[in-house]
């Protein structure tokens, strides 16, 4: 009898004592909002970062040692990364850990190990809300999978700011997602750099060729032809779902901010897509007015000194740039046209007001406590845009309202142009 009520009193305790273990394992997960990036450098190596411009490169001689929620991680690789961010003293990172970090991801709710990930340092990004509104809104249409949250970074202790924390993309998909192969646009179709699976079994030039068949389509196909060439290499619908959300939040530049990666659709493979970099919404212009040297050349020569130019060239269409040859298709062919409408009219139908509003107050519960912080935000000088707490709530709120006013404006057009 005694040994009865024991082995049930054993029989209860287990499930608690799974879940005590389940606990303290989970308690080993830390919110990475709530802590900072604190790399050792040599201080030699510290000032160089702040000090060079216009320069990529590695960190290494020694390499630099990651100090995060009590832990020291050690790093296989430190790079300065960026393109223009580069001639600002607060310089953006591309990390490749020694062992994967383990953190919580804020938006997918689950825990994720991490080898590779960006740390972006917003200079461009007037009050920090850029990257983080076009983030929320693509993560609303599906096209944002990955691990991302906004943190402090530090070089021995020294601040350097705010950064956006992304998960890298193409570990994302090769790893996750099971993509033989990753591309990343640059201007004029070229490939700008690329990534493969050590798994995968097809040669680079293979993905090489299929990307280039998109574009050595455009000059010869068109209509529902083009349309039914085009789905045999690319997930339209999500380039066109892109697309929308660059007209939604005026994205001024996305030629060379997009990666392209293999995946199986129907039993064929294809290119999805994945959206880059939006430090430069709400822009005036698109990136094509006054810059002759970045639009593509598969048509011939392109330039635009004015809107006026781009629609005497392809009229009022609902796209914001045509910088990119395939978008200037998009625009110019009545049949491709359309079938983007049908897909910016669901991305509207999807993106009411309610999500509006969810995406800009996760924004700002996301943001808004680097503000108390005041050496955060003094070195905001050294970016493009000085910023306060001010700004920032006077910004959000601008933005916010300016989308949901601009969904009505495109939901307009749309009666007016889709067939």
């Amino acid at each position: 009898m005694k040994r009865g009520v024991s082995a049930s009193v054993l029989i209860l305790l287990l499930p608690l004592l799974f879940l005590a273990g389940c606990k303290k394992e989970y308690a080993y997960i830390t919110d990475p909002g709530k802590e900072v990036f604190n790399f050792t450098v040599t201080e030699s190596q510290r000032q160089y970062i702040n000090s060079s411009r216009g320069e990529r490169y590695e960190i290494s001689d020694p390499l630099p040692v990651l100090n995060f929620a009590g832990k020291t991680y050690t790093l296989d690789k430190f790079q300065i990364r960026g393109g223009n961010t580069l001639n600002f003293e607060r310089k953006g990172f591309g990390v490749n850990m020694d062992e994967k970090i383990r953190l919580y991801d804020p938006n997918g709710k689950n825990e994720r190990k991490l080898e590779k990930f960006k740390l972006l340092a917003l200079v461009y990004d007037y009050t920090y809300i850029e990257n983080s509104t076009a983030a929320g809104l693509f993560r609303e249409v599906g096209l944002w999978p990955v691990c991302d949250f906004f943190t402090e970074v530090r070089l021995n202790n020294h601040t350097q700011g705010l950064y956006h924390f992304i998960e890298d993309p193409s570990t994302y998909f090769i790893e996750q997602e099971n993509s033989p192969f990753v591309i990343r646009r640059g201007y004029d179709h070229v490939i700008k750099a690329y990534s493969a699976s050590p798994s995968g079994t097809r040669p680079e030039d293979y993905y090489f060729g299929r990307f280039r068949k998109i574009y050595s389509l455009l000059p010869g196909y068109s209509g529902k032809q083009l349309y039914d060439s085009l789905v045999n290499y690319m997930d339209l619908d999500q380039y066109f779902t892109k697309l929308s959300i660059d007209l939604f939040v005026k994205n001024g530049d996305y030629t060379d901010e997009i990666f392209f990666y293999s995946k199986i659709r129907d039993n064929k493979e294809i290119f999805g897509v994945f959206p880059w970099d939006y430090d430069d919404i709400f822009s005036d212009v698109p990136h094509e007015i006054g810059n002759w040297w970045a639009t593509g050349s598969v048509f011939g020569t392109r330039e635009y000194h004015s809107m006026d130019d781009v629609v005497a060239d392809v009229g009022s269409k609902l796209l914001y740039s045509i910088e990119d040859d395939l978008d200037y298709k998009v625009a110019r062919d009545d049949y491709l046209y359309q079938e983007y409408l049908m897909i910016l009219r669901k991305v509207m139908e999807k993106i009411d007001p309610s999500v509006i509003d969810r995406v800009f107050d996760n924004t700002i519960l996301q943001i808004e406590p680097f503000y108390s912080n005041d050496s955060i935000v003094a070195l905001s000088r050294y970016d493009e845009n000085e910023t306060s707490h001010s700004l920032f709530v006077s910004n959000a709120a601008e933005k916010r309202q300016m989308l949901k006013e601009r969904r009505e404006w495109i939901l307009g057009q749309l009666d007016i142009q889709q067939n």
